[in-house]
């Protein structure tokens, strides 16, 4: 199990949750994080991959502290390759209320999205009811162990552990406890192409993964609803591939 541990480590594959008996109405304080092994491959029973991809408030002198304003989630069928649904919202950011120039040019979203939307704890509601449903329609869980059929990915961890985490934690906001069991794709892409190495990952961007496997990125890179059905195209690509991630 150690040697498990340290190998997920050096991959990237540990990512920094909540320590047992935490609470969701409590995950608003940074002393809570420790570290979880979530395992990376296709032969655990997964079937429901949920690929999480937020767009946030940014400056060119990244000055901004980061809101999110686009919340979109797809659902991978990992039978198939199709997605069978998804979640997408708008989200109005209240500390830095003017997106800057800068960030509707890199998202695409524009100033009256993001107004006619509602905050960010209007949002999780919105989620926490439609991840309820979702659940029950596809008879599904989520849970950090070998029996879990549901989960969720991100490309890269920053999603959730950072942007979303600290928000909450800003706003008093609880998070969804289910966002707990991820995995970072780029972490799984970087152990697929043989560079799992402390010293020297890969380090490109989804465009660059997709090229790398032979496909396009297809609609607007930084839309976040398009990064997400990108990123369960590539990790469709990978799980196609019959890979075990785990040694």
């Amino acid at each position: 199990m150690q040697k498990t541990l340290q190998h997920a480590a050096s991959c990237g594959a540990i990512f920094n949750v909540f320590r047992r008996g935490v609470q969701p109405s409590h995950l608003i304080n940074s002393e809570c994080r420790t570290f979880v092994l979530l395992r990376h491959d296709s032969y655990l029973g997964v079937r429901w991959y949920f690929v999480l991809d937020f767009e946030s408030t940014c400056s060119e002198d990244k000055t901004h502290v980061p809101e999110i304003i686009e919340f979109p989630v797809v659902i991978l069928d990992s039978v198939d390759g199709t997605i069978v649904d998804h979640f997408q919202r708008f989200v109005r950011p209240t500390e830095n209320p003017l997106l800057t120039s800068f960030c509707k040019n890199l998202t695409g979203v524009k100033q009256s999205d993001v107004d006619s939307a509602g905050d960010l704890s209007v949002v999780l509601k919105e989620f926490e009811i439609w991840l309820k449903l979702k659940k029950e329609e596809l008879g599904c869980r989520f849970k950090s162990s070998a029996d879990a059929s549901a989960i969720f990915v991100t490309w890269t961890d920053w999603d959730i552990s950072t942007c979303l985490w600290n928000e909450c934690r800003r706003k008093k906001l609880a998070l969804p406890h289910d966002l707990l069991n991820r995995m970072d794709m780029k972490a799984m892409f970087q152990q697929w192409l043989g560079s799992c190495s402390a010293r020297e990952k890969w380090r490109g961007g989804l465009s660059d993964a997709l090229t790398l496997v032979g496909l396009t990125f297809e609609g607007r890179p930084h839309r976040g609803i398009d990064d997400a059905r990108n990123t369960s195209r590539l990790l469709f690509h990978l799980l196609s591939k019959s890979i075990s991630l785990v040694t």
